[in-house]
Formats: structure tokens, sequence, C-alpha cells
């Protein structure tokens, strides 16, 4: 399973800081915990070779990539197969996009080293849209073996459908992105209701801070284009398993939560998630059969500088969650023996004005099924009087290869028909702009 951010701009994009230069981006992408990014700046790919370097000598996975502006204003992602084919795509952009940056009006274009050195300015307006209609920019991309998404289009600026008022029958998109304004199960119920395209989260970072903000968790073999083009087709048992926002749905900090366990050695895991709202109360319980933690560590288990794990520098997953709890009116308590495991509980006020959504639990079950088969994973999920119960062993037991395409078919009916019988009300999606 591999966390992606599909989305990224350096500091040629002129709405991007300089801050975003190739090194400075795969530093942020490292300390997000992504697994690989796709670089994809505005109407150029000057950059993309230079985040490629930074990134294989800090060993992440980088995708070449372009944000291509339609005559409509519409943003279309071009997800390429290598340098060489985001240089043809260019070279088709710059002789289709009129115009010269003016930097006091839309910012510096700087092309950058994977040291941080400057190297020159494009003199390109790449803020400006090109002369080509959307479906000939969906053409240019697959006319060079690459992936066509559209951008953001939970969005009214620059999205397909805030532009167009509607994604036209027939063009031959290949994904849809949903930015971090939106959950995925919202986007879901508004721009794929019937599956028509797959969709993907991502973060359109420009910033440092932002990079990681929204991401899509994908069942592939390697961080490739050839892969990812598998799991947005569901072919050869790659999938696209969900994304969101990490550690702001909470959802999300479950997901934390059990990754700690597995962390921790844990075989079985049991996780809660109950919701009365009638008592104004929601509550997370994760509890396990790992190692545990002394009383030294306990102690410290909420600090945010503090951490066991070797996977990140910091161990922001307690830290941020209990932060949410307090944030809501509740409180997060720590139960731990050495040996024996740990139990994490986190309430919540139902109703309070700062309390996360609960965010997409099909993600976070898929993402953990589906990359520990093996584990004894038990979830339930209350609503009222409601309960919603998945078992890992149950499965199994049933002949389900959770790591098999007909495993995943499974899994996400189950998921789904599970959600659903709860009776929670329905989303009601909407643009952002």
């Amino acid at each position: 399973m591999f966390v992606i951010d599909t989305h990224l701009h350096t500091c040629l994009s002129p709405c991007a800081v300089l801050d975003m230069h190739p090194a400075g981006l795969v530093d942020a992408a490292i300390r997000a915990g992504l697994d690989a990014v796709a670089v994809c700046d505005h109407n150029s790919a000057e950059n993309v070779a230079a985040v490629a370097r930074a990134g294989r000598a800090a060993g992440m996975a980088v995708i070449a990539g372009m944000e291509i502006t339609t005559a409509e204003e519409a943003h279309i992602l071009g997800l390429l197969p290598d340098i060489e084919a985001a240089l043809a795509l260019q070279a088709k952009i710059y002789s289709l996009l009129p115009g010269r940056n003016d930097e006091r009006v839309f910012g510096p274009q700087v092309i950058a080293n994977e040291h941080a050195e400057v190297l020159g300015f494009d003199e390109h307006l790449l803020s400006g849209a090109t002369t080509l209609s959307v479906d000939r920019v969906v053409a240019a991309i697959h006319d060079v073996q690459g992936l066509a998404v559209a951008s953001h289009v939970d969005r009214e600026r620059n999205g397909i459908i805030g532009q167009l008022g509607m994604i036209p029958q027939g063009l031959a998109l290949d994904a849809l992105e949903i930015s971090s304004r939106t959950t995925l199960p919202e986007g879901r119920a508004a721009f794929a209701p019937k599956g028509e395209f797959p969709l993907v989260c991502a973060s359109d970072a420009h910033e440092p801070k932002d990079v990681g903000k929204a991401v899509t968790f994908l069942l592939l073999g390697e961080p490739t284009l050839d892969e990812l083009r598998r799991a947005f087709a569901d072919k050869d048992g790659r999938a696209i398993l969900g994304g969101g926002r990490p550690m702001e749905d909470l959802a999300l900090h479950i997901l934390d939560l059990a990754q700690n366990s597995i962390e921790a050695g844990a075989t079985a895991i049991e996780i809660d998630l109950l919701e009365y709202p009638s008592a104004d109360r929601l509550i997370i319980e994760v509890h396990d059969n790992g190692r545990g933690m002394d009383g030294e560590i306990l102690a410290k288990a909420t600090d945010p500088f503090y951490t066991t794990r070797t996977t990140r520098k910091v161990g922001m997953g307690l830290s941020l969650l209990s932060e949410a709890a307090r944030a809501a009116g509740g409180k997060i308590e720590i139960d731990s023996k050495p040996g024996v495991g740990s139990r994490v509980r986190a309430t919540f006020q139902y109703h309070h004005f700062d309390r996360a959504p609960v965010g997409d639990i099909e993600t976070t079950l898929m993402v953990l099924l589906v990359s520990h088969p093996d584990l004894d994973i038990r979830f339930k999920h209350c609503l009222e009087s409601e309960a919603f119960e998945l078992n890992a062993n149950i499965l199994r037991s049933s002949g389900a290869n959770l790591a098999s395409p007909d495993g995943l078919a499974t899994l996400r009916e189950a998921i789904r028909k599970g959600e659903a019988g709860l009776g929670r009300p329905s989303v009601s999606p909407r643009l952002h702009s």
C-alpha cells in the first residue's frame, strides 16, 4: 500500500512560495509520511527533473506531471510516464500558451535545481490559459501515454464542473480529483454517483505546510505511472483504496491509532466508533495486544516531539488526537502495560462546533485490512442503537482473500452495506469556491 499526493507545485508555479523548490518539496513530502508525489506545475515541467533527482537522493518516488489550463480555464492534470514525455508535452503547451509573465503582477516563475539553487526564470505566462479546449488537452496528455485527471472538481474556480457546468459526455478522463476541502464520501455522492470515474484526493499544495494535506491510498506493486494506470482501471489487483485528509477527519485518526498498534507488534486490534447524538457523545476506542508501554513512555505518549517510531521523525498522532478531543469538549485516556497491550479511548462532545467530522470509514478499513490481511482486526460502529461490525477473521473464514481483486470487492461491499445500514443522514455535497 502506498500513500501518494498526486498534485504538488514547485516554485516554478507563480502562485507557489519560494520554499517549494525541488529539495524543499521532497523534504516536506518525507515529513508528511508520503511514499510518492506527482509534480504538477502550471503549464510547465521545467522543475520535474530536479524534483526527481532530489527524490532519488532521499528515497522518495516522483511522478512527472503538469497542470494544464484549458481554453475554458479548467485545470487538467497530466500524470506522465517520464521526463521525456513531460518535456514533449511542455513543448506543445508552450506553443499554445499566449503571453509573457510579468513578475510584478503574477510573481516569479523560478527554475531551480535539486540543491535549492536558482537556475533561471520561465518567461511564459504560466498562470494563463492555453488555446486548447478540454478535449484537446486530454488528447494531448494521452498522446504522450499520460493519465488525464480533472483537477479539484469540487472547486468552482478552475474546476471542470465550475467552468463548464458539467463533465462533457464522452470526455476520456482517467480520473477526477477531490481537493482537501471535500471528504471522499461527499465526492462520491456528488461527482461519481455511478462510478463512471475513479476518484483521487490530492493537496494541490503550493507551500510546504500543505504537502500531504490530502492524499490517496493505493494498492500498487510500486509507485509508477503504469501501476497508477492499473489502479485507476481496477486491474491486476491494483486499486484505489480511498483517500482523505490525514489527521483531520476522525476516521484517519483511527487509522493512525491502528498503525501504532501494528508497529507495537499487535496481532489483534479491536476498534470501536460509538456515536450517540442523543447523549451528545462520540467515542473512539482502540484496544490491542501489542507490547504495551511502561510508565515512562506512557507519560510522554501525547508529547508531539516524542516517538518510538522509526518511520517518521515526530509522533504527532496521539498528540493531535488529544488536541482534537480537548477542542471538542472531550479528552483522551491511555491504558497500557508492557507485554499486555494498550487501550486508547478518546471522547468528544458530539454536537461541539469544533468536533472533526467522522470522515471516510471505508478508506480506513480498506487500508487496514488490505495492507495487513493476516491481522485479527475487529471493527464496530454504533450510531445510537444501530450497529455495524466487521471481523477480518470471519471474512477470511468465508474464503475471502482480502488482497485479491475479488476480496477487495467483497470487503468494499461489506463496508458500504454496513455503513449504509446505520441510517446516517445523506451528504448534501456542494461546490466550493
